[in-house]
């Protein structure tokens, strides 16, 4: 997280020296701004620590206080050798000022012609070097969020395009205390604090009645600030590029910490005692790494003011320098209490009392740390506690262990990897290292069959893996990698063979069984992943060993997977003995799923293993439903044939060999269900009374409606629809057309015997009825139409529709070529002539009736 490098030319000085034109400019120039404004001290402090390390800075304070004079007396006077003119992007945030007013408008030419929304980055401030926001908490907390994010990042994100900018270092005013700030949003003042490197306070009044005397001289005299030294741009790259070249030892880095974790301590404790107090600054990582590079500038400043000799390189007494980036800048402790004795707003009060406490918390905070570092090589090694690594080493060395070698491997990288920051430390940890490296070389050397177990497993290939990765990391281990590179190699390459005969040897053991076959496959997987792990460390050390390993490895997998696949062929019997078909398969297809996966594991190309499997059984499933479930009507054989096809996918199974087999039993089942609904039913005439009494009724229904069944014969074009996903290739159809003659055969019997049953009702009907010209008056004709509403044909036909239903019926059948399709038509005409009489005469009948 270093600050951004400019894209000016930089010339490099002498690796200990400032170059001392660009020193002197610096200083002038902001000595002449010292004499300007007075009392200002700390602000110019923090505005030159971050032009000197690329970051931003915050300035509140009441009005009147020459916050936005000396921004822009300092940011519009820093100018580019190039152009003589600064580069400078200023703004006045108010609560209308929206995204494109701060990055750049939008670019119309791109939107027009390519519909994408981009952005002049140029003309905003991410295209130039300073930039000077006035009343920044003027704006909404919206915009402000965004003001921070490409401050810090220093770039743009739209879409897919990343624009980068060319912005240092930005001065942001505000007329706000920070307790407005907080009252109004908690988080964005967070957000300022762990972005922002500095933030000062100007307070209202002077500390000094002297100063106060002065600036009314000045304005009494007409005297303005009279600025006329310069800096360029040019001349602040060196001093930066100075920055960057400012070495900080592990002592110094390990000091940042300290501090940063004291003073938080320090200032949560404050919170606790005063509810309102809010620390300045929030204690996060990316806050520490910005504290770096503040130490850094505070060196190359140091060295412009007060030591012009100094080394660039960071001391403890540069540490007091951090005060301006952990806390609120401010006047300094005397001037404090001056201040305080004459502050009469509350706000003014609240703030000072911030500056104060937070010096004070500092100044503690800096002392426990300084003595602190005097043990900082006795508190690392007991941190580190290398003697504790030894230990399990040495314990190694008598009884090897993988996963304490993993464990101890890993440890010892991570404390080495960066490393101590006190060299004295890092022996101790370097001669475990190398012990543990002596250990696994013995252990590697014996081979991979050690005691009782057959061949090594995953926890040694694992310990291997972070034996090689710590050799690799740490430097001084290095040189000694393609030696053991070589060793672990042989190991591996013994490992590999011992592992296919393990998978081979399982022929001659009749006692494995698939749920072991699955154990086996997984260690095996398991173990070959680890092994592809080290061939890529071993890659680093022995190219040369991981080709010839390689190609043991898979040469290693495929005997594997050969030798599980013939064995679980000959130890899968399937399930024998429960009554349940469909628990069998389920039951099957778990075991067999799981053996699948497992192998899949090693080899892809073994997915259908279940599949190849599990058929038999899916066969003997389907035959045993399709052939015992009993069925009334077509329809139901249809939900079993139905359910049997979703149950064999959700076993895994592909149902369209499954029913191609069975294709022989639907067919002998529907002869025999077409067999047995094709008795003839007895169909004699109705009685003339029972004609007009509703018996006839009475019989149709009891009968034809329950004995003769309808629509078995789109139901049967239903299922062979059903089934066509496994019917033969050459058929055009899944059932055979024998099949559906007969069944059509059956249904025009049955249509049959009910047209004639309708028409010996109907004229039996009309014989028994006066006929409409001996109906002479109103009461024969209702005697009459009582009459006809109690035979209930009225009802069988209109309401309950009975004639349309047989005309459905009659439409199918007469689509059948051949002579059932021409007896269908015959009934079509007799049908016609039944609805035709009973429509003559019921209208008749209600238009007579209507007259008289």
């Amino acid at each position: 997280m270093s600050p951004p490098v400019s894209a000016r030319a930089i010339v490099i000085h002498s690796p200990s020296q400032v170059h001392p034109q660009a020193a002197q400019a610096f200083r002038h120039f902001f000595q002449e701004l010292r004499e300007a404004y007075l009392e200002r001290e700390t602000l110019f402090t923090q505005i030159e620590l971050a032009l000197l390390c690329r970051e931003h800075v915050l300035v509140v304070g009441p009005p009147g206080t020459a916050k936005s004079a000396i921004a822009s007396s300092v940011l519009g006077r820093i100018l580019d050798e190039k152009t003589g003119q600064p580069s400078l992007f200023a703004k006045q945030i108010a609560e209308s000022t929206v995204q494109t007013d701060l990055i750049g408008p939008v670019d119309f030419k791109v939107l027009t012609e390519t519909g994408r929304t981009e952005f002049i980055t140029e003309d905003g401030m991410l295209g130039a070097t300073h930039a000077f926001l006035d009343e920044v908490f003027d704006g909404r907390d919206m915009l402000l969020r965004s003001i921070l994010n490409v401050l810090h990042e220093r770039e743009l994100k739209h879409g897919r395009r990343v624009t980068t900018g060319r912005i240092e270092c930005a001065i942001m005013t505000s007329n706000r205390y920070l307790s407005e700030v907080l009252a109004r949003s908690p988080e964005l003042l967070l957000a300022f604090a762990d972005r922002l490197s500095f933030i000062s306070f100007v307070p209202k009044s002077f500390a000094r009645r002297p100063s106060r005397a002065a600036m009314l001289h000045r304005f009494a005299s007409n005297m303005r600030p009279d600025l006329r030294a310069g800096l360029t741009l040019q001349q602040l790259d060196v001093l930066q590029e100075a920055v960057e070249r400012v070495t900080v030892s592990s002592h110094l880095l390990e000091a940042i910490e300290l501090l940063a974790d004291e003073l938080e301590r320090a200032l949560t404790a404050q919170v606790s005692k005063l509810p309102d107090y809010v620390p300045t600054k929030y204690f996060s990582q990316r806050s520490v790494v910005k504290a770096l590079w503040a130490l850094k500038a505070a060196v190359v400043r140091d060295q412009l003011y007060r030591r012009p000799d100094r080394p660039l390189e960071a001391t403890v007494e540069d540490l007091d320098a951090l005060r301006w980036f952990f806390l609120l800048g401010g006047p300094q402790a005397e001037e404090v209490e001056s201040l305080l004795k004459v502050a009469v707003d509350p706000r003014e009060r609240a703030q000072l009392e911030i500056v104060r406490i937070e010096q004070k918390a500092f100044d503690a905070a800096l002392t426990k740390v300084r003595a602190e570092l005097g043990t900082g090589v006795e508190r690392e090694a007991v941190s580190l506690g290398a003697a504790e690594d030894l230990k399990p080493v040495e314990a190694l060395a008598r009884n090897f262990q993988p996963g304490i070698v993993s464990t101890t491997a890993q440890r010892l990288r991570i404390k080495l990897v960066p490393g101590p920051r006190h060299p004295e430390n890092r022996t101790a940890l370097l001669g475990a290292a190398r012990g543990l490296l002596a250990v696994v070389e013995q252990r590697v050397a014996r081979g991979p069959v050690e005691g009782t177990e057959p061949r090594a497993g995953v926890a040694v290939f694992a310990a291997l893996s972070e034996t090689l990765e710590l050799c690799r990391q740490v430097p001084e281990l290095r040189p000694r990698l393609p030696a053991v590179c070589d060793s672990v190699a042989r190991f591996v390459m013994q490992a590999l063979e011992l592992m296919a005969l393990n998978a081979e040897s399982l022929a001659f053991d009749e006692s494995v069984v698939l749920e072991a076959l699955v154990g086996l496959a997984d260690n095996l997987a398991e173990e070959l992943g680890r092994v592809g792990e080290l061939l890529a460390l071993i890659a680093e050390g022995s190219a040369g060993a991981v080709v010839r390993l390689r190609a043991a490895e898979s040469e290693a997998r495929r005997r594997a997977v050969a030798a599980l696949r013939q064995r679980s062929e000959s130890a899968f019997p399937g399930t024998r003995g429960r009554r349940d078909p469909l628990d069998a398969l389920a039951a099957d297809s778990r075991r067999l799923g799981q053996l699948e996966q497992a192998l899949c594991k090693l080899d892809p190309a073994q997915r259908g293993l279940k599949q190849e499997l599990l058929q038999p059984l899916g066969f003997a499933y389907a035959r045993d439903v399709l052939s015992t479930t009993p069925f009334e009507r077509i329809d139901q054989l249809s939900r079993t044939v139905q359910v049997v096809a979703e149950n064999l996918r959700r076993e895994g199974l592909t149902p369209e060999p499954v029913f191609a087999e069975c294709r022989e039993l639907l067919e002998v089942r529907l002869r025999e269900y077409v067999r047995a609904i094709g008795r003839e039913v007895a169909s004699p005439p109705p009685a003339p009374h029972a004609a007009v009494s509703g018996e006839a009724y009475t019989f149709y229904r009891s009968e034809f409606s329950s004995h003769l069944r309808d629509g078995e014969l789109a139901a049967l074009s239903g299922l062979d629809g059903q089934l066509a996903f496994a019917r033969p290739p050459s058929a055009a159809s899944f059932l055979s057309d024998g099949i559906r003659e007969a069944l059509a055969r059956v249904e025009l019997s049955f249509v049959q015997t009910r047209i004639k049953y309708l028409r010996s009702w109907l004229t039996q009907l009309l014989t028994g009825l006066p006929g409409a010209q001996a109906i002479q008056n109103r009461a024969t004709a209702d005697q009459v139409f009582d009459r006809l509403v109690k035979s209930r044909f009225p009802l069988l036909t209109l309401k309950e529709g009975e004639l349309v239903r047989i005309k459905g019926l009659l439409a199918q059948l007469s689509a059948i070529p051949g002579e059932l399709g021409e007896s269908a038509r015959k009934l079509e005409g007799v049908l016609r002539g039944i609805d035709e009489d009973f429509s003559r005469f019921s209208k008749q009948l209600l238009e007579l009736r209507a007259s008289l």
